[in-house]
């Protein structure tokens, strides 16, 4: 009997089975730990594969890594497979103190390898390692209400200046265009014409570039800066009520949002109506060839480097971040190019989107995704978060802001072991 066992991990201690038992002389347990989401599609490998049974608990994501480090500490109940989502875990799992991550360079294919949209992996790298494979992506484009536009008589900006302008025109009037104090959209704003905000040094291990003096930081900075200012972009987060509320009453007509804001966000809960929705290509700034564009998530799978079954681990992540017919019905868009093109299927016959293909915008899209969006040993959103969003609340501005988080973010480098430029 193959037994698929789904436990809760509480307080460090699992409740639930520790073992799966198979017919199979040499069946192969392995523990797995996940988060809710995935749930259903580990299910699907163990119902496929007979020779393996998958012992599955739910880990809290935000527990993860203080679960893994207690686990290694005592050298027990360590999980061989791991859903992490978020991209700075691969960094905090491949450290002397949690070394836990299983190096997957030459255990998956470099075909296999390639199959991943560009940059797609990205977050998996570490000093030129992979230790991981992707499960979604998550790169920012432009949503926006086809209706509204049309109505205030507007034009779909495609670039940053035009983006401004618009909320020039709107603002006023009392239109948002998405918020500038959540710290990922604010991320994605200052990063958008390439400014080294802890950004990896490619070939020197543990090193990272932090410098925002230039003018590709100052540029984006005073963008945001005047917009707060004439109202087009909201002093609350995206997910607040009061933003919610100007979401349903139409006062949001476009907004700059992850790949899964369509699905995920606007759709249940901002709950525009069906055939309104449209995606435009990420935004570029008038001195760019092409647009730059940032994340806002992307899962990660990963296995334990001294698991007793380093095949079968290797092959359950592969499994789950390759197989087809697996993500096809996946959450949100894999980083799998054949299993995206399958996935998307869905979406171009998805009545509710006032427009087929945006899917297609999303592919092409994805193509854009920022190199620079790797993992690393602190959170830079945090970061983010205390210095620059901190300061807005109490009437500073982005632009004023950058010198005191630079000093925070060399620091944090510091205190993490890397090399600053």
């Amino acid at each position: 009997m193959r037994s698929f066992k789904a436990a809760a991990l509480v307080g460090g201690m699992i409740l639930g089975a520790t073992a799966g038992v198979a017919t199979a002389q040499d069946a192969v347990t392995l523990n797995v730990w996940s988060d809710t989401p995935r749930l259903t599609m580990f299910d699907l490998y163990d119902k496929t594969h007979d020779g393996v049974t998958l012992n599955v608990t739910t880990v809290a994501p935000a527990d993860l890594i203080a679960k893994i480090q207690l686990a290694l500490q005592a050298k027990s109940e360590i999980p061989d497979v791991i859903f992490m989502s978020d991209i700075g875990y691969t960094a905090q799992l491949s450290t002397r103190r949690s070394n836990y991550l299983m190096d997957l360079t030459d255990q998956v294919p470099q075909a296999l390898q390639d199959e991943f949209y560009p940059n797609g992996n990205s977050p998996c790298h570490v000093n030129g390692k992979l230790l991981c494979l992707r499960n979604d992506l998550a790169h920012m484009i432009v949503w926006y209400d086809k209706d509204a536009m049309a109505a205030l008589g507007q034009p779909v900006p495609t670039t940053w200046e035009e983006f401004q302008k618009l909320g020039e025109a709107l603002g006023p009037k009392g239109y948002v265009l998405g918020s500038a104090v959540e710290s990922f959209p604010l991320y994605s704003y200052l990063v958008s014409d390439g400014c080294d905000l802890v950004m990896p040094v490619e070939g020197k291990e543990d090193t990272v570039k932090i410098d925002l003096t230039t003018e590709a930081c100052l540029k984006p900075a005073r963008m945001v800066d005047t917009m707060i200012a004439n109202g087009s972009l909201s002093k609350v987060g995206t997910f607040e009520p009061d933003f919610v509320n100007l979401a349903k009453t139409g006062k949001v007509p476009l907004m700059v949002g992850p790949t899964w804001f369509g699905e995920y966000v606007i759709k249940p809960t901002y709950e525009w109506p069906a055939g309104k929705l449209v995606a435009a290509l990420p935004l570029k700034w008038d001195d760019q060839s092409q647009p730059l564009t940032w994340s806002w998530g992307g899962g990660t799978y990963g296995g334990w480097k001294d698991t007793a079954h380093p095949a079968e681990v290797v092959d359950l992540i592969t499994w789950m971040a390759t197989d087809v017919a697996n993500q096809t019905e996946a959450v949100t868009l894999p980083a799998h190019r054949p299993s995206a093109e399958a996935w998307g299927a869905r979406l171009k016959a998805d009545s509710y989107y006032a427009s087929p293909d945006v899917f297609d915008v999303e592919v092409a899209a994805a193509a854009f995704s920022h190199p620079g969006y790797t993992s690393l040993r602190f959170v830079v959103s945090d970061a983010i978060a205390k210095v620059v969003v901190q300061g807005l609340s109490s009437g500073g501005t982005v632009e004023g802001a950058l010198p005191a988080l630079q000093a925070e973010l060399i620091n944090l480098a510091k205190l993490n072991g890397y090399t600053f430029e």
